[in-house]
């Protein structure tokens, strides 16, 4: 016998109509979804590029800070006779390195290097205006020549008792100097500027004494003479009023003859001129780093004071004039007490394209030391492209504490 059922207790399924708006109900709230991970991420992206380029930053101004509060230890106490002194320097390994030999330094000081000839004298900090140009940037920056010793600012120079031999140096005494230092030599300065100085090497078997006069030279930085061209420098050419100062160890306490800039891929990168490591490579420092622009803080009335900023273009301060190693030029540097330095950092991410009316993610323009008046601001327009990226402005004004120490 066949059991029927009661028609309420039959099974429905879910209708054709149903299961479409059960599919749209989910499909809306997929996209939903996808939208808030979407712009979450994208946030997240934001943020995460922006904090890089801020601890970037932060590191790279730490950098540069250090370099240029030390610019100038070990020589400035003798500024009469080393500011603006050509330097001559050979290493075994690579021969001559100063002057640069050769017509084009690795990018991105090539520019620079070939400007001044390959020739760079001895001066605590000079700022050479526009001469790096980063690819992504499209515009120039600026670059930094830093100088310093590391065996102590308040070191007090050695006097000749006598013209050197060419293979020792003659002094008042050789208690300050150790085995394998760095030794700088400079002679009284002429009429038209200082004389050439040369960086030779302690012998590495020297053994000071305390009534030592005879230093020996020898080591990977002992040449003599030095050939750069038609032009030769000899440690016998010397007068005996000359001055030996210790600069630094090479291997364990090197001194700082350095040049920063900004390169490709938004990268500072920084240059030792007495080629301590891997002969003509620029050693990257930091990343975000977009541009960076400098002006000399002056002390006109020689308080100790900064009396005025000057823009390195302004004539007597440009580096061309002050790489010159005039009386002149070597007086100016003598009133340079600090640098301003900015520097404009950005992502390395671009945002998505905006659709107006909403704006982009930097409008622009951007702006360096814009309390200092409209003369010394600097202005960064924005292309386009470039306002879909997110920067950040670190500025910091930076004492040159061994200048100060020469009123």
């Amino acid at each position: 016998m066949k059991q029927t059922f009661p028609a309420h207790k039959r099974q429905h399924g879910f209708g054709l109509m149903e299961l479409m708006v059960v599919i749209a109900i989910v499909l809306v709230m997929s996209l939903a979804i996808f939208g808030v991970m979407s712009t979450s991420e994208g946030k997240k992206r934001t943020l995460t590029s922006v904090n890089d380029i801020n601890q970037s930053g932060n590191f790279a101004m730490f950098q540069l800070e250090k370099a240029v509060r030390n610019a100038g230890s070990g020589f400035s106490q003798s500024y009469l006779q080393s500011f603006g002194c050509q330097l001559y320097a050979s290493t075994t390994a690579s021969g001559v390195i100063l002057p640069f030999p050769g017509g084009t330094m690795a990018k991105p000081f090539d520019v620079l290097s070939k400007a001044l000839g390959g020739s760079y004298v001895l001066a605590p900090m000079i700022i050479a205006k526009g001469m790096t140009t980063p690819k992504i940037s499209g515009a120039t920056s600026d670059a930094l020549i830093v100088m310093s010793g590391s065996a102590g600012y308040g070191e007090v120079p050695t006097a000749f008792t006598s013209t050197a031999d060419a293979a020792q140096l003659n002094l008042q005494s050789t208690l300050s100097f150790n085995p394998s230092d760095l030794v700088l030599i400079a002679d009284q300065a002429g009429a038209s500027g200082a004389l050439p100085c040369m960086i030779e090497q302690v012998n590495p078997t020297f053994t000071a004494g305390v009534a030592g006069t005879a230093l020996p030279l020898a080591g990977a930085y002992y040449a003599n003479p030095i050939a750069a061209g038609s032009v030769s420098q000899s440690v016998t050419s010397y007068s005996n009023n000359a001055l030996a100062m210790g600069i630094g160890n090479p291997t364990g306490n090197p001194p700082a003859f350095q040049l920063f800039g900004v390169g490709e891929n938004n990268v500072l990168y920084q240059y030792d001129l007495l080629q301590g490591g891997t002969p003509d490579t620029p050693i990257p420092t930091a990343d975000g780093v977009f541009e960076m622009h400098a002006l000399y803080g002056v002390d006109t009335d020689n308080d100790g004071k900064v009396d005025k900023w000057v823009d390195p273009s302004t004539a007597g301060y440009d580096y061309l004039t002050l790489e010159s190693g005039t009386a002149a030029a070597n007086s100016t540097l003598l009133t340079i007490k600090a640098i301003r330095l900015g520097l404009i950092m950005r992502t390395s991410l671009s945002e998505k394209a905006p659709v107006s009316p909403v704006a982009p993610a930097t409008t622009g323009p951007l702006t360096l030391f814009s309390d200092l008046g409209a003369t010394l601001t600097f202005t960064r327009n924005l292309s386009t492209t470039e306002q879909n990226y997110r920067y950040r402005i670190i500025e910091s004004t930076i004492p040159l504490r061994n200048s100060l120490l020469l009123n």
